[in-house]
């Protein structure tokens, strides 16, 4: 301690005191700050198991346009297996032009709901038993008819997806929407036969056999494009599968401005959005608005 002789007695012990009750504020200070993160130690082992968890938003919209009849088909799987089994949502647009397509449809979903639960991580095993029911469809219906499948399953943070013709898997991120699967059509051959030979893609869009599918459920051999390593998901993420009726009446910009609120606005909005566009031709449409939230739990 410093030389405090030059100060009165009585200074001298205020200055004495002051010190001391610094110090034992300091040690006190301390002593918190060493309980409190001990407590938090504890608090993490304790809850080691909490994370967070996807919460997701689903509510779908469907339609008949100017066909005769609705042709397209969905499903979602028990919400309430989601922490187990995850979630599985599908939709199956029966080819126009032939018959049997509202049948063919629905046989696709029947199939995929006696699936139940679909393993996650068994993407070959999945992809496999689409396969056997296109076989078993083509079997049946010898390409008097088909239909297209957009499948997603969502498990956590994650998402695989599986996809048969031209019905739509679309992700909206940061404002942005991206259409995900590939379409099995002919104008998807004919941009790439046009960009291989160096020419303008334009073509391919105005061909009026461009839409015409090269593959479908109900083929004899169809190939299913899928992923074989899971999508992340993010908070604040919208997946919106659905028939093709939904793009042909949309383009892929103006959907994320339909996003709003909760899962069933924004499935009113786009329904709504397809409606008012008055098509002459509009084709069927429906489709599933999936909203991703995070939650501790």
């Amino acid at each position: 301690m410093p030389d405090l002789d030059f100060l009165s007695e009585s200074a001298r012990n205020y200055l004495i005191l002051d010190t001391l009750l610094i110090l034992l504020a300091i040690a006190a200070f301390g002593y918190f700050i060493f309980f409190y993160f001990n407590k938090y130690k504890r608090y993490k082992k304790d809850n080691s198991n909490v994370k967070d968890e996807l919460m997701l938003d689903i509510a779908y919209f469907s339609e008949k346009g100017k066909r005769q009849r609705q042709e397209d088909s969905f499903y979602i799987s028990p919400m309430d297996e989601f922490a187990q089994n995850g979630v599985v949502v599908l939709v199956s647009d029966g080819m126009g032009g032939l018959k049997y397509g509202d049948e063919i449809s629905k046989f696709v979903v029947d199939a995929i709901r006696d699936m139940h639960p679909v393993k996650f991580d068994d993407t070959d095993g999945n992809m496999a038993a689409i396969r056997m029911i296109s076989k078993a469809i083509y079997d049946k219906y010898k390409l008097s008819g088909g239909a297209t499948l957009a499948m997603v399953h969502l498990k956590e943070d994650m998402m695989h997806f599986y996809s048969v013709g031209d019905s739509n898997i679309i992700l909206v991120r940061d404002g942005k929407a991206t259409i995900l699967n590939p379409k099995q059509t002919y104008r998807t051959v004919m941009i790439k036969k046009l960009a291989n030979q160096g020419k303008l893609t334009r073509e391919a869009y105005y061909n009026l056999r461009s839409k015409a599918l090269i593959d479908f459920i109900g083929n004899s051999n169809t190939r299913v494009y899928n992923t074989y390593t899971p999508l992340r998901i993010f908070d604040d993420d919208t997946i919106i599968v659905s028939s093709d009726g939904l793009t042909d009446a949309l383009t892929v910009n103006m959907i994320p401005k339909l996003i709003t609120g909760g899962a069933r606005s924004t499935a009113e909005r786009i329904k709504y959005g397809i409606r008012n566009r008055k098509l002459e031709k509009q084709d069927n449409y429906t489709g599933v608005v999936i909203k991703v939230d995070r939650s501790i739990i």
